[in-house]
């Protein structure tokens, strides 16, 4: 009898133990809105937990909002490039909106696509950012196995409506819209050369330097213009007319006095504790003999076993947060000093090593959850990139080599378009092994037109 009861309370534990690592893990891959809902509703049905609601008031955050707000009362679509540095926050500050996913989901279901390609769409669309971006890595969003299908992917979800979803980011979007427009050829060469790098001579009425650029007439300039008008840079943002949904960042690592400094962003969330009067009260009902007290001791030890495994959760995910992030501040230290040229390469496996976890728990970690640095916000998975060789035996990443590409053919003063073999030879005299058709990939990624369509 002994044995089976022992058995019996041992099978309890484990069980008990297993349903704990499930919340956590499930906790884990949680964006802080999605936990900051998962506090509120708890807190809701549950009589114990104090909560101390706050309004995320993140320095820089909070700062950069409020200018941003103060700006859109004086915004309008037909002005919507007043500076470079707008756009840049404005990608960073990702806000989700279901009813989007929802209307693509949708669109999904009615296109005949191979069930392959299918799938990695209905992947991409559930990672759709409320702006309709799917972020600077695709790629990274999909497994292994619908990795192959990711170019026929996003051309599906391209062809959808609103037009423009789909984008990396808001200026792939315009170029996307140009399309759905009827642009094409030269044309839509120009247009998207006048897009990526004329911006800024735009918002500054340089017209005239705009058309030496561009190698066309002034009056040409003036019709890239008004038809730019015609566009949105966040096309997802028609299904949501409100800022509420603001995804902030959860990390932040920047050089304050020269030095980096990690900081975990403890007010995406809201602060709770356990009502110490009621664990009293269940204490001193746990003497009483009556059936009422004894169901009332009953519930309030549910309540608080409740409170507790919540926020122990919660501070189960902050600490693996924090060596995450202490974790790539130091491996990824040139990009945080120097910015995205800088970023080497690293893996998931490397992360769950060093700090101890599961590499399915540092994927979790890095789901939905976002970087404040000194050069824009990324996401945590855009920390973690594929390798490029180098003779020098330097670590670059995909993204860094993608970055270099881009400098290359901005910085080019020879008169003449660089073919993607002469951006290869300089790559390697740099040192980074780079195949011709690698740098074509690579440019496609980025939007650069081929050296046959690109102005010199």
């Amino acid at each position: 009898m002994d044995g089976r009861l022992g058995l019996n309370l041992s099978m309890q534990q484990q069980l008990r133990i297993n349903a704990q690592l499930l919340q956590t893990m499930e906790t884990l891959t949680l964006s802080s809105q999605e936990l900051r809902e998962k506090i509120e509703r708890e807190a809701e049905t549950n009589p114990v937990m104090i909560l101390h609601d706050s309004t995320p008031s993140y320095d820089t955050i909070s700062s950069r909002y409020r200018n941003e707000t103060e700006r859109r009362e004086s915004y309008s679509d037909s002005e919507p490039y007043e500076s470079e540095d707008r756009p840049n926050w404005i990608e960073g500050m990702v806000g989700e909106r279901e009813d989007l996913k929802t209307h693509l989901l949708t669109e999904l279901g009615l296109m005949k696509l191979p069930e392959n390609v299918s799938k990695a769409a209905s992947t991409l669309i559930t990672a759709i950012d409320r702006n309709g971006f799917v972020g600077e890595d695709p790629g990274s969003l999909l497994p292994d196995a619908e990795k192959p299908y990711l170019n026929d992917a996003l051309a599906a979800i391209q062809e959808m409506e609103p037009s423009g979803v789909g984008a990396q980011n808001w200026k792939e979007s315009l170029i996307i819209q140009a399309k759905a427009k009827g642009m094409k050829g030269r044309e839509l060469s120009t247009f998207s050369d006048f897009v990526l790098y004329e911006l800024d001579n735009l918002r500054m009425g340089k017209t005239d330097a705009i058309a030496k650029d561009l190698k066309i007439e002034k009056e040409d300039v003036e019709a890239f213009s008004s038809f730019l008008r015609t566009l949105t840079p966040f096309p997802g943002r028609a299904y949501s007319s409100d800022y509420d949904n603001l995804v902030t960042p959860e990390l932040s690592i920047k050089k304050v006095d020269g030095v980096l400094t990690l900081s975990l962003n403890s007010d995406a969330l809201p602060l709770f504790e356990i009502d110490e009067s009621y664990k009293e009260m269940r204490n001193e009902l746990k003497g009483e003999k009556n059936a009422e007290a004894k169901e009332a001791a009953k519930f309030l030890k549910e309540k608080i076993q409740s409170a507790e495994s919540l926020k122990a959760q919660v501070d189960a995910r902050s600490s693996a947060l924090l060596r995450l992030g202490a974790f790539l501040m130091e491996r990824q230290k040139d990009f945080f000093l120097n910015g995205p040229i800088f970023l080497k390469s690293l893996t998931m496996k490397e992360a769950a090593d060093e700090i101890g976890v599961h590499e399915a728990t540092v994927s979790r970690l890095s789901a939905s959850k976002y970087i404040d640095t000194d050069f824009g916000i990324y996401p945590i998975r855009a920390m973690f990139s594929t390798q490029v060789s180098s003779e020098g035996g330097e670590n670059y990443s995909k993204n860094a080599v993608k970055e270099i590409i881009r400098q290359i053919i901005e910085e080019n003063k020879t008169g003449k378009a660089l073919s993607d073999q002469k951006i290869s030879d300089m790559l390697a005299e740099r040192g980074i092994k780079t195949a011709r058709r690698t740098v074509a990939k690579y440019r496609k990624e980025l939007d650069i037109s081929s050296s046959f369509d690109r102005p010199s």
